[in-house]
């Protein structure tokens, strides 16, 4: 399936899927809503747990995840650490009702693509998934190739042939 938006990676349609997680059972359901209609597959998770168990046992890492910063039962920085581990071309979206620049800081340190502040706009949020999919794209069309020019590349090219000892 190709998302909206009228992108079409060859790795995108693979990696179609986001990962919801937060304790607001109102704003999983609109986010929801809102990503199968541009065409991604969506799964939510009420809290920490449940997140941790959907990343380990998706077959294919989420292309994006999208977490609530606090919630009862675990940290959003520790989700984003999470999907990380398992794929490093899974965006992390951070959200939060408390924002602190720190806190901001620390997501950005481990690795999150971006960090929103509840409310926030629908339409910006779309447009930042987008393009959190299309980074996701891009670094694994990078993995891709650079694994293709190792296996190409000979070993005496970069130096290691006799003539350039």
């Amino acid at each position: 399936r190709a998302p909206a938006f009228g992108v079409s990676f060859s790795l995108m349609s693979e990696r179609a899927s986001i990962l919801v997680v937060d304790d607001e059972p109102g704003l999983r359901e609109m986010l929801t809503i809102l990503f199968r209609r541009e065409r991604y597959d969506v799964t939510t998770c009420p809290g920490f747990v449940t997140a941790r168990e959907a990343l380990r046992n998706a077959p294919i890492p989420y292309g994006v995840v999208l977490t609530d910063l606090m919630m009862p039962d675990g940290a959003g920085l520790d989700i984003l650490s999470m999907a990380k581990e398992r794929s490093l071309e899974t965006e992390v979206i951070v959200m939060t009702a408390h924002s602190s620049v720190e806190t901001a800081i620390e997501a950005m340190k481990r690795g999150a693509y971006d960090f929103v502040t509840k409310p926030f706009a629908t339409s910006e949020l779309k447009a930042l998934v987008h393009k959190a999919f299309e980074k996701s794209a891009l670094v694994a069309e990078n993995v891709r190739l650079r694994a293709q020019v190792d296996r190409q590349n000979p070993k005496d090219l970069l130096g290691h042939s006799q003539p350039m000892r």
